[in-house]
């Protein structure tokens, strides 16, 4: 008997306690809402306020970009879901843009905190899979309720969005994997196009294929078995096909997703960046690089986005000429930026965040500098950051003996998610990582940590679970997002 079937005998069901877990997590994320003095953080830091303001337009005129002018540096799937709150709650078409810049934050809160349950929902079905009920269900709620989950979630941006798709995805494969039968190509087929409409949200999970070849390779003996793999990928191509093909409509070139790559890459091998996770350091980077890209491709001294998004090709062209410039007259500048993003994305967090939203919610605006590198008066962490580093820093400790435990147990259970966490990995550390892109792990380091605590003995098991739980539930209480 697993230890699954073991602690769930005479318990409640998995189904139960999953739609306890939606509704805990869902009822919580909705109560910070409603005692929000403000939602513009993510209006003045880095790119947030964007994708609303493409989200708006997409809902107003059908088009992701400006007006009835289609932009190409930016993925779809986020402004889609902005675009289909926005319509069902404040239509943009038929009421004033007052109305839709004040309203529709708060109703993409509400949209987002039902996201937020369900991600929980999500995990807590992934690991009652493998782990005892109570594991998986401390796991599940750690991720709902933690605040760096809970103030993530009143930012406009893609995060809560993408972990639901990455959690749906690694639970849809590893029921895939387990079952072999005449319908085991259909349904690969339909977890590519899963994996397709994941990437159409963040082209993090482009090289997921590459990623995940050795976890077939691992479960296929005959060739019908390899040509899983095959039907995977196809459906993953066809799931992002026709965006491929507006974009080739738009430029006559091949653009899978979105153009900015080059761009993005360009600042990895300029010099060797601080990674300080609380900083965002594109500004400084494009300052000191960037610009001088920019003034002879535009003619403008001065950045703009519109001007950004409309020479956006050619800025991609010259950026990949200067990256492989630099990379070639100093490589060791770009290998060790490819190095310490890697070991950077795994080690920290930008958990700075969590002061700038307390202070916010005092009725201090928002100042961009808080956050910038390179401003003298940048944000200090506070105690709620200092605490929940230390949190993050367990959590890792324990995702480590988590992965190592199933190495030695050799035991498939976490490889498909492991997979797609190296490709999440792979594509920051070989592009550019910065503030915002250390959310992504969240469900990743709570699945491989709670994986690892579920072996202990029950009295440690249980102390060290309690342990994790109250430490994370006091952040949030000492940050009034709850109680």
């Amino acid at each position: 008997m697993t230890a699954s079937a073991e602690d769930a005998k005479g318990g409640p069901s998995p189904a139960l306690l999953g739609l306890l877990v939606f509704a805990l997590v869902t009822s919580v994320s909705l109560s910070v809402g409603s005692r929000l003095v403000r939602f513009e953080f993510a209006d003045g830091a880095a790119d947030g306020g964007e994708w609303f303001v493409l989200g708006r337009n997409l809902a107003t005129f059908g088009v992701l970009g400006n007006g009835s002018e289609p932009v190409l540096h930016r993925p779809p799937g986020y402004p889609l879901w902005i675009a289909a709150v926005l319509r069902l709650a404040v239509d943009p078409r038929t009421h004033s843009i007052e109305e839709v810049n004040t309203r529709g934050p708060v109703a993409l809160h509400i949209a987002d905190s039902f996201l937020l349950g369900l991600a929980s929902l999500l995990l807590f079905h992934w690991l009652a899979q493998r782990l005892r009920p109570s594991t998986a269900l401390a796991a599940s709620v750690l991720l709902g309720t933690n605040a760096y989950t809970l103030v993530s979630v009143t930012l406009l941006h893609y995060g809560t969005l993408q972990w639901v798709l990455l959690l749906g995805l690694v639970l849809y494969l590893d029921a895939a994997f387990k079952k072999r039968d005449v319908d085991a190509l259909g349904r690969f087929f339909l977890g590519g196009l899963f994996l397709g409409i994941a990437t159409l949200v963040r082209p993090v999970t482009l090289l997921a294929p590459l990623a995940l070849l050795p976890v077939f390779l691992s479960f296929q003996s005959t060739r019908r078995e390899r040509s899983r793999y095959l039907v995977f990928v196809l459906g993953m191509i066809l799931s992002i096909a026709p965006w491929t093909a507006r974009n080739f409509a738009l430029t006559g070139r091949v653009i899978p997703i979105n153009v900015q790559g080059w761009n993005a890459l360009f600042a990895s091998t300029s010099e060797v960046a601080q990674h300080n996770p609380d900083r965002y350091e594109w500004g400084l980077l494009t300052l000191r690089h960037y610009m001088p890209i920019y003034r002879s491709i535009t003619g403008e001294n001065e950045y703009t986005l519109e001007t950004y998004q409309r020479n956006i090709l050619r800025l991609e062209d010259a950026a990949r000429d200067a990256s492989l410039t630099n990379i070639a007259a100093r490589p060791g500048t770009y290998l060790t930026n490819v190095r310490n993003a890697a070991v950077g994305l795994h080690t920290n967090i930008n958990a700075v965040f969590l002061t700038a939203f307390t202070r916010m919610q005092t009725g201090e605006p928002f100042i961009r500098p808080w956050i910038l590198i390179g401003v003298a008066k940048a944000m200090s962490r506070g105690p709620e950051a200092n605490i929940f580093q230390f949190l993050h820093d367990l959590l890792l400790f324990a995702a480590l003996g988590g992965l190592l435990l199933a190495a030695w147990r050799r035991d498939f259970f976490l490889l498909p998610a492991l997979a797609l966490w190296a490709a999440v990995v792979a594509v920051y550390a070989l592009t550019y990582l910065d503030f915002f892109y250390y959310s992504v792990k969240i469900p990743f380091l709570v699945a491989f940590a709670f994986y690892g605590l579920d072996a202990l003995p029950r009295a440690p098991r249980y102390g060290v679970t309690f342990g994790l739980s109250f430490l994370s539930l006091a952040i949030s209480w000492s940050m009034r997002l709850f109680g």
